[in-house]
């Protein structure tokens, strides 16, 4: 296979892309990735589909981004917010075997020691314990988290729709290699496969695995199909080799959304599913607060809390009504005062950190709001620095 492998050079002119407000589950601020398109060949990719306009054989035809690692080192002192940044994408993996000959991410990984900002990596590639080394003394400082993406429990399935990535037990791995030495972890359980993944026993057998790893957290979604080239590309290999499950993926995607999800009942029933053994289990199925606790702005920190405490109510059938409108109330403010911020160059980020604090400590909070329920709970979080646990949905004291 990597005797076949097309490598194309490319210098980029920025290294970072910073992240939507309003898509805050990953909780990374800014994205860089050393590598377009993978190795991997991931038979479900999204990369794949028309909208990323990646040129090629996907899975051949591997784009280098040459100087990444020079222009990340420029960039990150010039960051005027800290945040975490995520080294990796939904449609490459930075750990893919190319990486092994070019070590872009290792050079990554090494300039990140010298700056505070907290990093997380998204790869299914056990490649990512050559750099424990290294990301080991990114958690002691400003913080690291491994995201390993994996829903199958048997290789021999994996091998179908996974063919170059690394094994279940290695991936695993490296989960509780990374974890041992003091890293966050958790893993991307999506896309869950109709018929095949997303069924209770492998769930079962995958959420047990997670625990005895020491995973921080799973979290599960569905899968995209995208019409086009990606929805073709699946549906010809479920032909050849779950021929009696095409009916099925016939008609769960039959409504061709832009998007790629399938229709709103399985959707809804998968979610259900997924959210009882995150219960079951004590696993988190975002990113929990205590992770990304002080290793943020506070604001952003609020606004990532916000959404996933919508989420986390959600999955519990809480009428999420009243936090919602709050929620959306704080988002404008946010929003308007980061444009205020951005006008004021000569100010740092504490001048948009104060103006929350005194928001709260004032009273304004709840006003602004329209919920003084809501307005208490950001004075435990932002003036006493109190902890949303995922699990219990309560709030607690933090370490020491």
């Amino acid at each position: 296979m990597e005797d076949e492998i097309r490598q194309h050079e490319k210098t980029v002119k920025t290294a970072l892309k910073k992240q939507n407000l309003s898509e805050p589950f990953i909780v990374g601020k800014y994205r860089c990735s050393p590598y377009m398109a993978c190795q991997h060949g991931c038979v479900y990719c999204d990369g794949r589909a028309e909208r990323y306009y990646v040129e090629g054989d996907f899975s051949r035809d591997i784009v280098v981004r040459t100087n990444l690692a020079e222009k990340l080192s420029a960039e990150i002192p010039r960051l005027r917010e800290k945040g975490f940044i995520t080294v990796g994408s939904g449609i490459t993996d930075v750990y893919q075997p190319i990486e092994a000959e070019r070590e872009l991410t290792r050079r990554c990984a090494s300039i990140f020691t010298s700056f505070n900002s907290p990093v997380s990596v998204m790869t299914k590639s056990a490649l990512s314990l050559r750099d424990l080394d290294i990301w080991g003394k990114v958690a002691e400082g400003p913080g690291f988290m491994l995201l390993i993406s994996l829903t199958f429990t048997n290789d021999e399935q994996r091998r179908i729709f996974e063919p170059g990535a690394s094994s279940v037990e290695q991936r695993l791995e490296a989960l509780r290699q990374f974890k041992e030495a003091g890293c966050n972890t958790g893993i991307l359980a999506m896309p869950l496969l109709p018929g095949i993944t997303d069924t209770d026993e492998n769930l079962e057998a995958l959420f047990s695995r997670a625990k005895e790893v020491g995973a921080d957290f799973i979290m599960p979604a569905g899968l995209t199909l995208r019409p086009g080239r990606q929805k073709s590309f699946f549906f010809n290999c479920i032909a050849q080799t779950h021929g009696a499950l095409l009916p099925l993926y016939r008609e769960l995607y039959r409504e061709n959304r832009e998007s790629g999800v399938a229709i709103a009942g399985y959707r809804k029933q998968l979610a259900d599913r997924c959210a009882q053994y995150n219960a079951r289990f004590e696993l988190p199925f975002l990113v929990p607060h205590r992770i990304y606790r002080k290793r943020l702005h506070t604001y952003d920190e609020m606004n990532i809390l916000l959404h996933h405490m919508l989420e986390l109510y959600q999955a519990r059938h809480v009428d999420t009504r009243p936090l919602k409108q709050g929620m959306e109330k704080y988002m404008s403010w946010l929003i308007a005062q980061k444009a205020d911020y951005n006008k004021k160059r000569s100010v740092s980020y504490r001048w948009l950190e104060r103006e929350l604090e005194d928001t709260v400590a004032s009273g304004r909070m709840a006003g602004l709001l329209g919920n003084e329920r809501l307005a208490g709970f950001f004075r435990e979080i932002v003036l006493q620095g109190r902890i949303f646990d995922y699990v219990t949905l309560e709030l607690t004291d933090p370490p020491g």
